[in-house]
């Protein structure tokens, strides 16, 4: 026996590499488990010292001497183990068609850059429903960024266009910029006789085609603008138009104080159910103050759940509103059509406010939003087509009030999960 072995051992001296490479290549290539070192006198049986240079490690090269096959080391990947997560908890808050969970914080603004992908520059002439006398455009001087905060300030047509602009003949087209209905008036107007173009130019920023949401807790710290006829658009509208145009899908408006002086001691938030003087005012929260609610920043919050509204500012609750029970579509003082009641109670109690809505920052000016007064202090009468004209007329009266302070002036916004 020990003759034969010293046979092989000559043999391997003589042929080894040969061998080895055969082996390699042949049957030992196909069963030597992959980076697994065969010491080939080791094989045959053969003690003796045989040397084999190891994988290099990060910092040292070793040379090391064995005398036995080195066993093939096995594929140990283990899976690690996430740790367990917190129960989600459920809301009956959706965001953008999706269900969150309970008191998630779904979304945020701090205004440190305006983003594309969360906001959406409205770039449109005012129409239905409130019939603003303003074009809503993406200028320096209309929408901008200061030490985080959003400024939205209205202006004047004729000061960007020139004097007389909004009577002379030329049309105005936004062109592909436009944000609403390509070639409505929406898009692109023209003068003509009474009819003149928006006499103000202002700002507008949605989250119309980036967030919508369908109930939670929405909380906003602003300062709202000062100036006659100017006042905040602080709202949630609607995603769609499920139940119909207009305010036929409702509103709720967060904050809302008028920016005359004579007006602007009381707050106002609530619900909007139609176009009718009683539609928007029957559920408007009132919060009258010693003190202008536009001198200072406020916080201003609602919570909208699936049977109940309620607003509150720094922290105090000034209104609720309660779905009746048989729903809104019930409220005989309301005078509704017949269609419309038809098409809320095909709705939850609360409709229509049980669809997703989105958020709207801005500043208006004039419009329908004002109620006619009787001694004639508005300088335009609503419904009258002339109302723009009359207003416009009215210029180096109402426009003396405009200064420094006639900007909303956002800090931040969150909006929370139920």
């Amino acid at each position: 026996m020990f003759k034969l072995k010293v046979i092989y051992l000559l043999a391997y001296l003589l042929c080894g590499h040969v061998i080895k490479s055969q082996l390699d290549g042949g049957l030992l290539g196909i069963f030597k488990p992959e980076g697994a070192q065969i010491s080939i006198p080791g094989l045959l049986g053969l003690g003796g010292k045989s040397t084999s240079k190891q994988p290099k490690t990060p910092t040292t090269t070793t040379t090391t001497t064995t005398t036995t096959t080195t066993t093939p080391i096995p594929s140990t990947t283990t899976k690690t183990k996430k740790p367990t997560e917190a129960p989600c908890g459920y809301t009956q808050t959706f965001v953008n068609g999706k269900r969150s969970c309970r008191g998630k914080l779904i979304f945020q603004e701090n205004f440190a850059k305006l983003m594309d992908n969360k906001w959406l520059k409205e770039i449109r002439f005012a129409g239905e429903p409130d019939y603003e006398f303003t074009i809503y455009q993406d200028n320096e001087e209309n929408v901008y960024l200061v030490k985080s905060t959003l400024h939205i300030r209205p202006t004047l047509t004729d000061d960007k266009y020139g004097e007389g602009y909004v009577t002379g003949e030329e049309e105005l087209n936004l062109d592909d910029a436009c944000t609403g209905q390509p070639t409505t008036p929406e898009c692109v107007q023209k003068p003509r006789a009474w009819q003149i173009l928006p006499p103000t130019i202002s700002g507008l920023v949605t989250t119309r085609k980036r967030f919508s949401f369908l109930y939670g807790i929405v909380e906003i710290r602003a300062r709202l603008p000062k100036g006659d006829w100017i006042y905040p658009e602080l709202y949630l509208k609607p995603k769609s138009d499920f139940y119909g145009p207009g305010y036929e899908s409702g509103l709720i408006r967060i904050a809302f104080t008028p920016g005359n002086v004579n007006s602007s001691k009381v707050l106002s938030g609530g619900i909007i159910l139609g176009q009718t003087e009683l539609g928007r005012t029957y559920y408007m929260k009132t919060l009258d103050s010693h003190v202008r609610w536009n001198r200072d920043f406020h916080s201003f919050k609602v919570e909208w759940k699936p049977d109940i509204i309620t607003f509150s500012v720094d922290d105090e609750v000034y209104g609720t509103i309660e779905a009746p029970e048989n729903g809104f579509a019930a409220l005989d003082e309301l005078e509704l059509s017949p269609e419309l009641v038809e098409k809320w109670q095909k709705g939850s109690k609360l409709a229509p406010f049980d669809k997703e809505m989105y958020l709207v920052l801005g500043v208006g000016v004039g419009g329908q939003v004002f109620p006619d007064s009787e001694d004639m202090t508005k300088p335009w009468e609503n419904n009258n087509p002339k109302g723009p004209l009359q207003f416009y007329r009215q210029k180096d009266t109402w426009h003396t009030t405009w200064g420094d302070n006639s900007d909303l002036v956002v800090d931040y916004i969150k909006i929370w999960a139920l």
